[in-house]
């Protein structure tokens, strides 16, 4: 039989004991008896091992609640710390958003105050702008009685001036009229009775230049430029006997008789004595023949004659113009064959030199002297009503 049991040593260490039991089989057979204290020494030995992983597993146990516990106090304290600069944050934010909002406010009353000058400035400008406005108003309905009539006045005066310049330096007849008739009809749409004094004068003066007639003066200057291309179709004179015309035969019928045959000659004999015969009028002078050389020097003098009339056409110089045309008439008589080419050009020359190029013209001086002083007693009469007023 096994017994066991447990003892407790003086060090507090449980030590486990086992106790064999025999039943009692035989009494007649004594079982051995063993030493107790051998069987308690063998059975109840001491265990270090088991005693020290307590101690071991209990330390660790402790060590990891401690730092359980250092952990979450750093936890705590950081999260304490957090809050805190949390806080502190929003209330810089705080402070932040109120300086803010002070600036915003500051802003807002220096634009209100700023617009409000500028609204006072503008309003006093507008005020000053409006009283000059006014001012000029008056004096634009002091005016208006009289600028209309003054602009047109001053542009027939104008007319009437440059009709006057085209008279005294270009001996313009042609578009002076026509300026003084424009001024003439700006005159009559003012309708002033005062005015019918200087419309007689222009009148007067218009009817003058009327009669003394319209040059034309472009027809005349292209006349006098065909003239000149035709300088080279003019024959020369040329020496007796130097251009003896070869008279055709004519062709001699198989029957012709004496007396056609002695027709023949003679007609052929007077016709080349005829070369040698030429009628002149004894009352002009003979000259010499030209040379082929000189010939072309007299065309181009020629020409340069002719162009000449034309300047002094344009330029109104009716002295030069009747010299030149009357030297280039006396070089084709002198000079020239008088042929049927030679006496059309003379013809056309003559023509030319009948024509008036520079007739006397009036001038507008009485029309523009009376506008003058007519437009001076209205604005002394405009400056009179401005003082009464």
């Amino acid at each position: 039989m096994l017994m066991h049991g447990v003892l407790c040593d003086p060090g507090m260490r449980l030590v486990a004991v086992t106790e064999q039991t025999t039943p009692d089989v035989s009494p007649s057979i004594p079982a051995p008896e063993a030493p107790v204290a051998s069987v308690q020494a063998r059975h109840y030995e001491p265990r270090p091992r088991s005693s020290l992983g307590v101690y071991f597993i209990a330390l660790w146990v402790l060590l990891l609640s401690f730092a359980l516990a250092a952990i979450s106090f750093w936890f705590y304290q950081d999260r304490q710390g957090q809050h805190l600069t949390l806080d502190k944050l929003q209330q810089q934010l705080d402070q932040r958003a109120r300086d803010d909002q002070q600036q915003l406010r500051a802003l807002q009353e220096d634009f209100e105050k700023e617009l409000i000058d500028q609204q006072d400035n503008i309003q006093t400008s507008l005020n000053l702008l409006a009283e000059e406005l006014s001012k000029n108003s008056a004096r634009v309905l002091a005016l208006t009685s009289t600028s209309y009539d003054q602009w047109k006045l001053a542009e027939a005066q104008f007319l009437l001036r440059l009709a006057n310049q085209r008279i005294l330096l270009e001996k313009d007849s042609q578009n002076a009229l026509a300026l003084a008739i424009s001024a003439d009809n700006i005159l009559r749409d003012v309708d002033q009775p005062e005015l019918i004094a200087v419309r007689k004068v222009l009148a007067e003066e218009i009817a003058v230049l009327k009669l003394a007639g319209v040059v034309d003066r472009e027809g005349i200057f292209l006349r006098l430029a065909a003239l000149a291309n035709r300088i080279d179709a003019i024959p020369f004179i040329e020496p007796l006997g130097s251009s003896l015309d070869e008279v055709e035969e004519p062709e001699v019928p198989l029957d012709e008789t004496f007396r056609q045959k002695l027709s023949r000659y003679f007609y052929s004999a007077l016709h080349k004595l005829g070369n040698y015969i030429r009628v002149r009028d004894h009352g002009k002078t003979v000259n010499a023949i030209l040379p082929p050389g000189q010939q072309a020097y007299l065309q181009q003098n020629l020409r340069l004659m002719l162009e000449q009339a034309q300047v002094s056409l344009l330029h109104n110089e009716a002295q030069i113009y009747q010299e030149s045309l009357v030297k280039a008439q006396n070089w084709i008589n002198q000079y020239y064959a008088l042929n049927a080419e030679a006496n059309a050009v003379l013809s056309e020359l003559q023509s030319l030199q009948n024509e008036v190029v520079a007739p006397e013209l009036t001038d507008f001086h009485n029309s523009v002297t009376a506008l003058a002083d007519y437009m001076e007693r209205r604005e002394k009469q405009a400056a009179a009503r401005r003082g009464g007023r």
